[in-house]
């Protein structure tokens, strides 16, 4: 009984901090070439990066365009300017409109990149993946 005892107590600290730790980064590689590929600046302006660029403009605007482009299975939106780590409120506060306006327009797969100052989502980190 003690050295079961024991060993459950020696096992303990292993098994708290194995679970610890989250999964490692994925990198973003795009499958499918026509996707809708936005640059999020900030909490209100955007630019569409593909299939044209646009200069940059409110959130509303950018997804009104992305409505009138024929639709595509997936939007690709690249979060500049993004500090978390995980995402957590910043991230909810950024993605949550531009989510709810690409499903509005027909889009069924989103994905959320953090952004590098760079408009190619092919290897950015991939923060959240909505299908």
């Amino acid at each position: 009984m003690k050295i079961s005892i024991a060993t459950a107590l020696l096992a303990l600290p292993i098994l708290l901090t194995s679970c610890a730790t989250p999964p490692p980064p994925q990198a973003f590689h795009k499958a499918d070439q026509t996707a809708l590929v936005i640059d999020s600046l900030d909490g209100n302006t955007c630019r569409l990066v593909q299939p044209t660029i646009t200069d940059k403009e409110q959130n509303d605007q950018a997804l009104t365009e992305a409505n009138k482009l024929p639709q595509h299975d997936t939007a690709v939106v690249i979060l500049e300017n993004y500090n978390e780590p995980q995402p957590g409120a910043e991230f909810r506060d950024r993605s949550v409109s531009l989510f709810v306006g690409l499903r509005g327009a027909g889009y069924k797969n989103i994905v959320f990149l953090q952004g590098k100052g760079v408009s190619d989502p092919e290897g950015l980190i991939t923060l959240a993946k909505y299908d």
